[in-house]
């Protein structure tokens, strides 16, 4: 999920898919086998001894393999793990206790509107508050005398539902027209719809409202010029942040625009953002003067202030994607792809491939400030090997993991979050701390 509009994993965080044993449906379709959770089931220990960094503890935990994982997405706040199976014609999503894999609730089964390919899922936070979310688009209303039409629907689900049975808070359908066929994407505080080429729908997930925006009709802040090219790159809880990426240009519309926030030694016309998770936005420019290196930021999304901030060499190759970014669940620290942030002391670290190093990613961090990661070995192509990493961003030096240990993919609730891959199975392997 890495378009303008990005992931994860969010609020999104670490959002994924794991297959069930016998491959070939890919990586986007979940696995399941029909049968009901029950609620206060809980998950099997772990049997799996994996090789995880020296904070955790393998000897307790729990685990789901096979038909059980499908998509997984996980609530910070509510300390729960979601998956979202197959069941039928149909899917549907267990949430479970972090800590003990204990099933909490499980939602009633949903019909998927897309064919060839699974519902979406999300973890969103609005108001203080998490919402799972899932959606499909596909066609609906097709009889003898009608034609179908294209339809985005969506369906909310509090954190703390209870059941064996739970019906989404809200169920939201929005008609789309043949230009409305790309994802559903989580802005940062609201969920955006493309409903046509320029036509966009913003869905409240704490009360179910829907605000349309066209983008014709939007201009990025602090450009009076910016007459074309406008586009809503991320969404407070009230306003669309508006980029326009030609010009540079980015803010709130009647609020603040990046000319008057940039922080020094930025340029304010190459300013480039992306939602991030909590309440955050990811941004970046770069540097005056045409310096060598790119200044990126962590904002906060109503008021525009830097929160963080660190210089980061240009990489060889420039990506479109939006970062993915996660945060510790005490909210003090951010990691967001080659960058990692203690938004309570404003230091931000870069790990950006230089000539002399390779290039770091970071998927998780835990409240104490430790981030975890990999690194990349790039060949001649835009592939190559991967090895485990840490950063303790006390100190802001990382340092080399054994060769073949795992990382969390999530850290929450006092437990770590690791996939796994043996042979054909997968499996979702929660460890607790140690001590």
């Amino acid at each position: 999920m890495r378009p303008v509009l990005g992931k994860a994993s969010v609020a999104v965080v670490a959002v994924g898919t794991l297959a069930a044993c016998g491959g070939g449906s890919g990586g986007d379709k979940p696995s399941g086998g029909g049968q009901k959770p029950s609620v206060h089931t809980s998950a099997p220990a772990p049997t799996l001894k994996l090789d995880v960094p020296a904070g955790y503890d393998t000897s307790h935990g729990w685990q789901l393999s096979g038909n059980r994982i499908g998509t997984y997405a996980v609530l910070p706040k509510a300390g729960a793990i979601a998956t979202m199976t197959s069941e039928g014609t149909g899917y549907r999503v267990t949430v479970r206790d972090a800590v003990t894999g204990e099933v909490r609730w499980t939602g009633k089964p949903f019909r998927d509107l897309a064919e060839g390919e699974a519902p979406g899922v999300y973890v969103v936070a609005a108001g203080g508050k998490e919402y799972l979310v899932t959606w499909s688009q596909g066609e609906k209303g097709e009889d003898a005398l009608s034609k179908a039409k294209q339809v985005y629907a969506v369906d909310v689900y509090t954190a703390d539902g209870s059941g064996d049975a739970v019906a989404p808070a809200h169920h939201v359908e929005v008609p789309a027209t043949d230009y409305g066929t790309g994802r559903v994407t989580d802005g940062g505080e609201r969920l955006l719809i493309p409903v046509t080429d320029k036509g966009m729908v913003a869905l409240d997930v704490a009360t179910g409202r829907t605000t349309r925006y066209d983008t014709d009709s939007l201009k990025a802040p602090g450009c009076s010029s910016c007459a074309y090219g406008n586009e809503i790159a991320a969404l407070t809880d009230r306003d669309p942040v508006v980029l326009n990426e030609g010009a540079g240009a980015f803010g709130v519309p009647g609020s603040w625009d990046d000319d008057r926030i940039a922080p020094a030694g930025a340029d304010p016309a190459t300013g480039m953002v992306w939602p991030g998770t909590g309440g955050h936005l990811i941004a970046r420019w770069e540097q005056r003067y045409g310096g060598s290196q790119n200044v990126w930021a962590v904002l906060d999304s109503r008021t525009g202030q830097v929160q963080a901030s660190a210089l980061c060499a240009k990489p060889f190759i420039g990506s479109a994607e939006a970062p993915d970014s996660a945060l510790s669940p005490n909210g003090r620290y951010l990691v967001s792809d080659h960058l990692a942030f203690d938004l309570e002391s404003k230091k931000g670290y870069c790990f950006e491939e230089t000539d002399d190093t390779k290039p770091l990613s970071f998927d998780a961090v835990t409240d104490d400030g430790t981030a975890y990661g990999t690194s990349l070995t790039k060949g001649k192509s835009l592939t190559g090997s991967t090895a485990p990493v840490e950063l303790p961003l006390a100190s802001g030096t990382p340092k080399a993991l054994p060769e073949g240990q795992e990382v969390p993919v999530a850290d929450l609730a006092g437990v770590g979050v690791f996939t796994h891959s043996e042979g054909n199975e997968r499996y979702l392997v929660v460890y607790p701390h140690k001590g």
